[in-house]
């Protein structure tokens, strides 16, 4: 659950701001991004975001909050039907990958936010709340057995250390039994520091 500023808390209650989440994921190919709480697209500072209601929820389980691991969990549809069509078309489908699978997405950034916007539905700010790094990204099914992704965000730190575990102990085998090959393998995480501005170019409906 999140927490606001009393003047914020008096500004949602009232009805005079509103706000949604979205989601942008760095992909080798290019950025993907997605919000909730509308449908159609928006463009802010160059970045566009599709609804159409791909991205389903944001969570972070409060009893994960100061864990091992504090994950957030995002679950989206992998397909959606354009209106004025019946053919059902992969979200990221967009000319240069077909699905998400064909993205090399483990360990990519996800970048978290909130857009508030007035009563006439312009947008007013974006406030980026974390940054974190794909984990994981399993395939589920809705009630109507329509494809979900969910995407499992860890802190970088989290998973630099779970790497590290995980080469030390194959190090640590290695000495024990050389001939294993079980556990061959080390890894590194590069990220890069993302800027963004607060130019409003456009409305949510």
């Amino acid at each position: 659950m999140r927490t606001y500023a009393p003047e914020v808390g008096d500004l949602l209650s009232a009805g005079i701001v509103d706000f949604f989440d979205a989601v942008t994921f760095y992909f080798d190919s290019g950025p993907v991004s997605l919000f909730i709480g509308g449908v159609g697209k928006f463009t802010w500072e160059g970045v566009t975001y599709y609804g159409a209601g791909q991205l389903l929820s944001i969570e972070r389980s409060p009893e994960n909050q100061g864990a091992a691991s504090e994950a957030v969990t995002l679950r989206l549809r992998e397909t959606w039907v354009p209106p004025g069509t019946d053919q059902p078309v992969n979200i990221f489908d967009d000319g240069i990958r077909q699905t998400i699978d064909d993205e090399d997405w483990r360990w990519r950034v996800a970048v978290l936010s909130i857009f508030w916007r007035n009563q006439d539905g312009v947008i007013l700010e974006r406030e980026q709340w974390d940054v974190r790094l794909i984990d994981d990204m399993p395939a589920e099914a809705d009630e109507n057995a329509l494809p979900i992704r969910v995407a499992v965000l860890e802190r970088p730190e989290i998973i630099q250390r779970d790497i590290e575990g995980k080469t030390s102990n194959a190090e640590f085998q290695r000495q024990i039994d050389p001939t294993d090959r079980g556990m061959e393998h080390t890894a590194t995480i590069n990220t890069q520091k993302i800027n963004f501005g607060r130019r409003p170019e456009g409305t949510v409906t």
